[in-house]
């Protein structure tokens, strides 16, 4: 095994494709009825804590006529987490998973969300989750002290990661220079890249998407989407707890018992409670994704400004119908 700890579902190519190209798809391999099971969970905790605003959630495009929440917040905790999800972990044991494509002894997970948009279009903007040392970007994904992890109850088909060599100083990169890193990542709306620099994934149910995350990536999806999003870190002689229906360590706010505090968690941790926007920004919403009505303007601005004229001459394009009804 040359050094790796063994899980089966792990395999060589796994492991190839994940350190040249920053992703890779592994099968659970576990029964379709637990599969089933953690769906009919997932969507119990996305009703939950959909129609209960002290629940820790996130909101991105809320529509007039249905709460289209973006995510359910700290999913473990007892008050929120039902017996079909424990099930679930205590079976997929995602962790084996982890130290097994990483090299690992031990590790933790810091961050961990079920992303559950409703059926709607989406397509976020272009984003590093940490953007220290991109000199080493090229070097095997395998060497991060973090990995990202994407555990699939539904299709989850248009996920965007660009190719390395298209990225960060790579032979055929579109971001050259941290300045135009900089530019498109804080650029107020999706962009587009040439079609050929980067990878869309097109994950089944029961997969898990395992992927560096220092790499450029996009949030897309074309539907209805119930995946955990989790993030991991090696472990190197730190205390942590660790939930009893998992095989790996968590920090205290993903613990089952921790006692929930909006005041709290807003103010330290930055987990959100958000409250569904106004009737009329819900309508304005819903007007923009059926007509495209509500953009031109913000469009306009946009492509007036002297970042995206840079981003331009690299390929980067506005991605004028995103988050609507047209969304390719």
């Amino acid at each position: 095994m040359k050094g790796y700890l063994i899980d089966s579902r792990v395999t060589e190519k796994n492991r190839l494709e994940f350190n040249e190209r920053g992703w890779t798809l592994i099968d659970l391999n576990v029964g379709d009825d637990l599969i089933e099971n953690a769906l009919k969970g997932a969507k119990e905790m996305k009703l939950k804590t959909s129609i209960e605003n002290n629940k820790p959630r996130r909101i991105y495009y809320d529509h007039l006529l249905r709460n289209n929440i973006a995510a359910v917040e700290l999913p473990f905790n007892k008050v929120i987490c039902p017996i079909s999800i424990k099930d679930f972990f205590r079976e997929a044991k995602i962790g084996s998973i982890v130290r097994s494509i990483m090299n690992w002894e031990q590790t933790y997970c810091d961050l961990a969300r079920l992303f559950c948009m409703g059926n709607y279009k989406y397509r976020g903007c272009w984003h590093r989750d940490y953007s220290i040392n991109l000199d080493n970007l090229h070097l095997n994904s395998n060497l991060r002290k973090f990995v990202l992890v994407g555990i699939n109850f539904l299709p989850q088909k248009g996920f965007r990661i660009l190719k390395k060599d298209y990225d960060f100083n790579g032979i055929n990169s579109i971001i050259p220079n941290n300045k135009i890193d900089k530019a498109i990542r804080s650029f107020n709306f999706p962009l587009s890249p040439p079609k050929e620099s980067y990878y869309e994934i097109n994950a089944k149910i029961g997969s898990v998407l395992v992927f560096d995350p220092l790499i450029i990536h996009q949030g897309s999806n074309s539907g209805e989407r119930l995946d955990f999003h989790m993030k991991f870190q090696k472990m190197e002689n730190i205390n942590k707890k660790s939930n009893e229906f998992q095989d790996f360590n968590i920090i205290d706010i993903l613990h089952e018992n921790y006692k929930l505090n909006s005041d709290f968690l807003i103010e330290k941790c930055n987990i959100p409670f958000h409250k569904r926007s106004s009737l009329f920004n819900r309508f304005k919403n819903s007007l923009d994704y059926l007509t495209c009505m509500r953009r031109v303007l913000k469009i306009n601005f946009l492509k007036s400004n002297h970042s995206y004229k840079i981003l331009k001459e690299k390929g980067w394009r506005v991605d004028y119908l995103s988050n609507t009804i047209f969304q390719d």
